[in-house]
Parts: structure tokens; sequence; C-alpha cells
């Protein structure tokens, strides 16, 4: 399952915003350091569902379908409030940075409203940069990574200058866990504007530039304007995006009252969607009615909370990944149970059906003949390009 890491220094709003992904409670409270440990979880990317172009009534397995929208579950992770010095294990340091290794791509949250200082404290809003959030993030990853370079660095460089071997090849080798390539650490020499050839040349900013690059590649950042129904909010927002980041602004705590309001019936909700429908007016008390109308406000002025455009925004535009619909039958649509549009899978854009076989079992992928359309009844050819919504049934010799 595809994972993506809540990050950020503390008492920003991660715990909110996660418990609003997952509506797990954790512990949030207006203080530095209210998570200790991470938190896992599990959240939905949305994506349109096929069953009402193809006129069926579908039966998912993997996903739920909720009125024509496919919710598919990502495994989210909170950690713990990152502080400068976190890479060399100051506070939790050390802990936050070992979580995130295998995760797909980094929600970073910042206060929008810069109501929060460098270590998390409440200052009064508009007195801090948020942009500053968002760096302190970036170059303890970066320094992180570097320091994983960095061990036993007389060994690579020897290896590297004496041809026994290639920086980039040691470099991935080093970072395996981090689901860094060979090829990634060699395009990453090129971003940085270094040569890979002599890295005895290299000083310590270069190793943490060549970080820097490695992290922008395998573990890109999308930044969680939260906190975004502050009035500062706004001027927050305006530098974040000045300063090049991908920016949703959010509301964790607006996301977390509909979730939790809609769990009760007291309005309609599907996450994702631009506003919301209270069921009984009549029911609420004038705290719970002033609280939603200040969520309408809130959502007319943003086109929603943005926290479900956030896990969206992350998979479907940053890592750009493609949702495509196996099924075993392509006449019946179903698989070999009979349930219709059983599973919907995530593939990286520019992936074929031999691609989405391995995903969904190796010996499927090695033993895999052909792929068929299941809206023509065509045999694809073999270097199609799945695109969202392909609805594709593969036939493999692991099946007989």
């Amino acid at each position: 399952m595809e994972l993506a890491g809540i990050v950020g220094k503390a008492n920003v709003g991660k715990s909110t915003l996660f418990t609003a992904l997952t509506m797990v409670e954790v512990p949030a409270a207006n203080f530095p350091f209210t998570t200790t440990k991470p938190n896992r979880g599990i959240t939905y990317l949305r994506v349109g569902c096929v069953c009402r172009e193809l006129g069926v009534r579908d039966n998912p397995q993997n996903s739920i379908c909720v009125d024509g929208n496919r919710f598919v579950p990502i495994a989210v992770i909170d950690c713990p409030g990152i502080v400068r010095g976190a890479h060399a294990g100051r506070g939790m340091g050390l802990q936050f940075l070992d979580e995130i290794r295998q995760a797909d791509a980094l929600i970073v949250v910042a206060d929008a409203s810069g109501g929060t200082d460098d270590d998390g404290n409440p200052v009064e809003p508009g007195t801090h940069d948020p942009v500053e959030d968002v760096r302190l993030v970036e170059r303890e990853v970066d320094l992180w990574i570097a320091g994983l370079i960095r061990k036993d660095w007389n060994r690579l460089v020897r290896l590297v200058e004496t041809k026994q071997s290639t920086l980039a090849e040691e470099v991935a080798n080093r970072l395996s866990g981090l689901s860094v390539t060979a090829a990634d650490a060699e395009a990453a020499l090129e971003a940085a504007g270094l040569d890979g050839s002599t890295p005895s040349r290299w000083g310590d900013e270069d190793v943490v530039r060549y970080a820097g690059a490695l992290r922008r590649m395998t573990k890109p950042m999308v930044v969680a304007a939260n906190k975004a129904d502050v009035p500062t909010a706004e001027e927050g927002i305006r530098r974040l995006r000045e300063a090049g980041y991908e920016v949703v602004p959010c509301s964790a705590e607006a996301e977390k009252l509909l979730r939790l309001a809609a769990k009760k019936g007291i309005v309609k909700y599907m996450p994702g969607d631009r506003s919301f429908e209270v069921v009984d007016g009549s029911k609420l008390t004038p705290q719970q009615k002033r609280a939603l109308d200040l969520v309408a406000e809130f959502m007319e002025r943003n086109g929603g909370t943005g926290v479900q455009r956030l896990i969206d925004k992350v998979y479907l535009e940053v890592l750009r990944y493609v949702p495509v619909f196996p099924v075993e039958d392509p006449n019946t649509l179903t698989d070999s149970k009979g349930n219709v549009l059983p599973d919907v899978y995530l593939v990286k854009e520019g992936s074929t059906p031999r691609d989405l076989a391995f995903k969904i079992h190796t010996e499927l992928g090695r033993g895999f003949l052909y792929a068929v359309d299941a809206r023509t009844k065509l045999r694809l050819p073999s270097d199609y390009r799945l695109k969202a919504g392909d609805v594709v049934s593969i036939v493999s010799s692991a099946r007989r």
C-alpha cells in the first residue's frame, strides 16, 4: 500500500490533520511535542469510479465506492515534530527521520497563520513566516540523508576514484532503504551540478546539496498550509507559493469537525466535497450552528476544507499515479468470484499492462501474455500506456 508521511515542526496541526484524514483520535493540544511517537492510519484517495459509465453496480473489494466516487486506501504516518538539529538526534529527530524512509511523498504541515515560532510555541498570528516551517523540514531531511551518504566516505571515494564502482551505485546501495535507485542517484548528480567522478573534491555543503537533489527526486513534498481559516493565513499562503512550493490551503480543524458531524448524522458530507448539507438544523445548539457557519464560509472561499485535496494532489498530480481497474472477465467485468469491478490499483504514469500484472502479483507478471481492454474487447499493444479509468483484463499463463 502507498504511504504518505505527515511531517513538520511541532504544534502546526499535524495530529489534527492526521485525525481528520483517518478519524483515528490522537492527542492534540496547543503546545509543542504532543506527539511523542509516530501514529499510523489509513486515509483514502478520491477518484472517479467507472461503474456509472459502464452501467453496472460494482462490488469493491480493495476500495470503497460511494455515489460514483472510488476511495482508494492510502497509509499515512504522523511523525513527531521536527526541530533544528533533528538530524543529529535532537528532540525526536532520529525516530522521525527513520519513519519516513518508505514514504512515497511528504506532506509538510506549515502554520499558514504564522502563529507558532520555530520551536512550536504560540505567538501572535502573522508574526512568523510559514516558509521557515518548510525550510526547517527540508534542511533537516537533507542533513540526515547527507549523513547516510557520508558514512564510510573514504571507502566510497576510493572505490569511485579507482573506478571499481560509480558514485551512483554506491549511493544507491547506501540509500536502498529510502528506495533510491542508481538512476535516481545519477540524475541527482546532474540536478545538483556535481561531478560524481571525483567525490574527494566535494565539501560538506556539496554533499548536502546532493542530498537535497535526491530528496526532491525521491521524497517530493506538498505543503499543507494549515490554519488557512485564520485571517492572517492569506499572507502566509502567498509567501509559501512565492517560495515555489506546491501548496494546498487547508483547515484540519474544519475537516475534523465535518467528519465527526457526518458520522453522527448531523450533516451530509463526503471527503473532498466543496460544501456540506445540514440534516436537521433545529437540532443544532447555537454553538454548533456558529461553528458550522464558519466552516461553510471557509469552504466557500477555499473550495472545500483542502484536506482531501492534499492526498489527491500528492498521488494524482505530484506523483502522477493513474487509477486502473483490473478484471478477470472483460465481458462481465468481474473477478473469479463474480465481484464486479472489484479492485482499483494505482500505477505510475507511463506504466504498461505488464507493470500492472506485476503490481497485482509477481507470478501474474511473470506469466504475462497480453491484456484486453474491457471496453472494446480488443487486445492492447505491448507498449500501451495505461490511462486513468482503464478497465483491463490480464491474460497470464499463471492462471492456467
